[in-house]
């Protein structure tokens, strides 16, 4: 099994495997019993390649977890009628938090990604509207078209960039 992580997306492997550890946990910080179907035996065998260089990787992500689902909760259906998740991964909010169905919320991600979360998640019910996105990130027009067309469309959004580093053009800002 290959340990290595050799494109950005296995990093969502290696991320999902560290929210099903949580979630195994009986005190816990969250749960999300779909990280077990996501993330398969390769981001378990990403994880442990990776604890070896670094052993605050699995705390770091479950802290990062609860603060931006807090984050979401006091915003959602208040504040913003739309959240866009850029590079969404094999990210489950829209599914494991208590978000209001009216919501929107927008998951942005490679295609390949884009594919394995529909086929794997299938049968499952999100709590909000939910759609998904296939889009390469580092197009900067496909980016502002996008954007552009969901701010039409939407009153107040919040973009979450949990699992994207920096992007191409423009001295990295997203516009």
């Amino acid at each position: 099994m290959d340990s290595t992580i050799n494109d950005v997306s296995d990093t969502a492997l290696w991320v999902a495997h560290y929210r099903e550890l949580e979630t195994l946990r009986p005190d816990a910080l969250f749960k999300d019993p779909l990280a077990k179907i996501l993330v398969g035996e390769r981001g378990k065998a990403i994880a442990e390649h990776m604890s070896k260089s670094s052993p605050y990787t699995a705390w770091s992500i479950v802290i990062r977890t609860c603060i931006i689902d807090q984050f979401i909760l006091n915003l959602a259906g208040q504040e913003v009628d739309t959240i866009i998740n850029l590079g969404a991964g094999l990210d489950t909010r829209p599914y494991r938090l208590n978000l209001p169905k009216n919501l929107r919320w927008i998951e942005v991600d490679y295609p390949h990604m884009i594919e394995r979360k529909y086929k794997l998640l299938a049968n499952e019910n999100p709590t909000c509207k939910l759609e998904r996105v296939a889009l390469d990130l580092a197009s900067d027009l496909d980016r502002k078209d996008f954007l552009s067309l969901v701010a039409a469309q939407s009153k107040k959004i919040l973009v979450i960039t949990e699992g994207v580093f920096g992007m191409a053009g423009d001295q990295g800002k997203l516009k």
